[in-house]
């Protein structure tokens, strides 16, 4: 069995403690300077978010992802209370699936058939049939709700990968099963 001795160690050589020295010198400034650079672009994004809101948004969306994006873009627009205005993200034509799809980011289904609609304070699903309602929006959480004049609420499912929405998923008004839906361009 070998047995260790405390007398075989050595003290480290001045030219080691220097180089250790230089390396722990060089830690703590790159540390000062992380947090110089944090606080600076923490600034940088307050300023933004005051004086150009969208491009705040933008910005916000790309570098920490569509969850990170959304309360603030709630805040930002007031979409926090039921409102005709429809968030922009939700605005044009959507292909209602019973299945989700599979596609790449960005790339839109290849038939945009039972089609919905939604627009400034309407829903739309008049070419399949369905009705054309007046409604409001509002955002709780990671959640669109739509209400209709009705008073009934429609919560929407956001699924988004990253900075881009993928798809919605909700119970379209007068149906009873849940849909997967899909912006038939981008």
């Amino acid at each position: 069995m070998a047995q260790l001795s405390l007398n075989r160690m050595r003290l480290p050589s001045g030219t080691e403690w220097i180089a250790g020295g230089a390396a722990l010198l060089a830690t703590l400034v790159y540390l000062f300077v992380l947090h110089g650079l944090d606080r600076r672009a923490e600034s940088y994004f307050m300023a933004l978010r005051e004086n150009d809101p969208a491009t705040y948004l933008m910005q916000l969306r790309e570098a920490k992802g569509f969850d990170a994006f959304l309360p603030e873009y709630a805040a930002l627009e007031g979409l926090g209370d039921f409102t005709p205005r429809t968030p922009t993200f939700l605005i044009g034509r959507w292909t209602l699936r019973e299945d989700m799809l599979r596609l790449t980011p960005g790339q839109a289904p290849s038939a945009c058939s039972d089609p919905a609609t939604f627009e400034f304070g309407l829903f739309l699903m008049v070419e399949a049939g369905g009705p054309a309602l007046a409604v409001q929006y509002r955002i709780d959480g990671d959640t669109v709700e739509m209400r209709s004049s009705a008073q009934a609420v429609y919560p929407i499912r956001l699924v988004s990968f990253g900075a881009q929405l993928d798809h919605i998923e909700f119970t379209p008004p007068g149906r009873d099963t849940p849909a997967f839906a899909y912006l038939c361009r981008r």
